[in-house]
Order: structure tokens, then sequence, then C-alpha cells
């Protein structure tokens, strides 16, 4: 039996799960990032945690998968941007620093990329050809299965959903752009618009539900607002919806798909599903009853959607490496 392990590398916490060619998952485990002290550092805290699963595992591991929050080069094994971490680990070489640590080959590729990869290998998605995955978190992301195969374009970055402009002369985005989908759409955006409805003295419950400690603001907080009936919280999640559903739209015109998957935690929102795909049913246009409904489905996984998907990628390039060889 073969088995894989996926690790997830976000800001805040490295999650890595085992899994084997069936896709089954053997172990999990979640770790700090401490980012803030560095690359080597990180990356060595990575290898620790793989050597120790290894040893729980008590078997040979045949490949690692490493996800990436940022952009990737030189034929996806070195990083030339990670802008949400302290350093930015820019021409970092990845691959060649944790294959020498782990003496195990690697695989690198970018987090919602991978998400959608294990979507349509052990997920939500596994029996459509076509379909658009989008996560709304802090930020959105997103990739795009055609015609069975991950759509990765010409430098690997095909999908970044959450970088389209939405509003041309809208808020500064991370990027480097303004009004992008990520900047009106996010879960920092919900958050951030509901600061502002506060800091203007509108009424609203959500002052109340945080007793006036605006730390405590966030997507979930503001979906219970709306759901209880507040004006502003519900104003909020309609203009999210909205961005969502013309970016949904865009989409299905360029690409036609047979699904939408949404993951991430702002996803599990239940109004702001229930607002874009009320919104999309209203305008099928494009897509009448006689060409067959685009499905809106949620992901199968739920924190660990990365970490399964680059496991999954990194076993399935792993045996057509060898295949080739």
């Amino acid at each position: 039996m073969s088995y894989y392990i996926g690790i997830d590398l976000g800001g805040t916490n490295v999650k890595a799960l085992a899994i084997d060619q069936n896709g089954s998952i053997l172990a999990e485990r979640h770790i700090k990032t401490e980012a803030e002290f560095g690359s080597e550092h990180v990356i060595s805290r990575m290898a620790s945690l793989i050597i120790d699963m290894k040893k729980k595992l008590a078997a040979d591991v045949t490949a690692v998968g490493v996800t990436v929050p940022g952009v990737l080069g030189s034929e996806y094994s070195v990083v030339e941007l990670m802008p949400n971490f302290p350093d930015q680990w820019k021409g970092i070489p990845l691959k060649r620093k944790m294959e020498e640590l782990l003496n195990t080959p690697v695989y690198l590729m970018n987090d919602a990329r991978a998400a959608t990869y294990g979507e349509k290998k052990f997920g939500a998605a596994k029996n459509f050809k076509d379909f658009i995955y989008i996560v709304i978190g802090t930020g959105v992301g997103g990739g795009i299965m055609q015609n069975g195969k991950l759509l990765l374009g010409s430098r690997g970055v095909a999908g970044e959903i959450g970088h389209q402009v939405i509003e041309p002369k809208g808020v500064l985005c991370g990027c480097g752009n303004h009004g992008c989908l990520e900047t009106v759409a996010s879960g920092s955006a919900i958050s951030s618009a509901a600061l502002r409805f506060i800091r203007q003295g509108m009424p609203t419950i959500m002052r109340d539900y945080v007793n006036n400690d605006l730390n405590k603001i966030t997507p979930e907080l503001v979906t219970k607002a709306a759901y209880a009936g507040d004006k502003p919280a519900i104003e909020i999640m309609e203009g999210t919806a909205a961005h969502l559903t013309t970016t949904i739209r865009n989409l299905m015109a360029l690409l036609n798909p047979e699904a939408i998957v949404f993951g991430g935690g702002v996803s599990k929102s239940e109004v702001l599903f229930d607002l874009i795909s009320k919104k999309l049913h209203e305008e099928e246009i494009l897509f009448p009853s006689s060409l067959g409904s685009v499905q809106l489905i949620r992901s199968e996984f739920d924190h660990f959607a990365g970490a399964i998907g680059i496991a999954a990628w990194a076993m399935d390039q792993h045996n057509d490496k060898n295949r080739s060889e």
C-alpha cells in the first residue's frame, strides 16, 4: 500500500493529513505556522511535522504535497511570492529544501487549485468534468476544472477568481489592483462592512452581539444578524451575494461549467448561499433549462480541503512521472 502526505500551508496554521491511494484519510494534524519567524523556521516546522506523521504511520511515504498560498514559478518548485506572509518568501526553492530535509519527492501547488483538484479526485465534484471551485474565506480563491483536467494556464495561476476586478475604482487590493472581488466579497470585506455600519452609528443588533467590542465582528456574526432580520446585516450579505453572482455569471458565460462548487468558511452561510442561488436562477438567461442547469454545490471537505487535494496531486504527479520514465 502506498501512502501520501498533504501539507496545507496557511498564514496561521499548517494542516496535514495522510491518505492511501484510495483517498482514505489515515491521520490528521495541525500546528501553528509561526510565519513571523521567517521561511526557514516554517520549512523546518513542516518537515518535522511530516517526519512525525511518517513515524506514526509506521510506513514509507511515497510522496509529499505542499500547498502554497501565493504564486509559484520554475515548474512549481520555487515560490515567487506569498503576499500575506511577513517575509513573502520571494525566490525560496521550497521543493528542493523540503526534499533535502525529507528524502522524499515533494510536489507543490497553489492552495485553491489544490482544493479544486481534491474535490474532483475524492470530493463533491468527482462526477463532474467541467466545474469551477470558489473558496470564500478570509480572501477569495478558486480553480477551474475543464474536461476533467485542472486548468493552470501558462504560469500556473489560472483560476485567481478573487482577483477579477469588480469595481474598477474600488478599494486597493493586496495584489496591487483596485476593486478585486476579494475586496468586496470575502470574509474580511464582510467584517469591514459591518464595522463601517457600526462606526457610522447605524442602528444594528451587530453592536449588541459583540457588546461594543468591535474586535469580535466576524462574517458568522453578520450572518447571524441577517437571519434575525437586521437591515444593515442583510444589506451586507445582499451586496456580497450580488458581487459573487456577477462573477459567477461571467465565469458561466466564459467556461460553460456543469457546476459551481463552494468552499471556505464564509460559504457555509445559508443566507449567502441562498441569495446567490436565487439571483443566479432569476437571471439564468444564457443557460435555459434545455441546456441543463448549472448546479450549485458545497465542498465535501471542511478545513482539510487543501491538504487532501495536494496529497492527491502529489500521488498522481508521482505516478505519472514513474510511468513516463
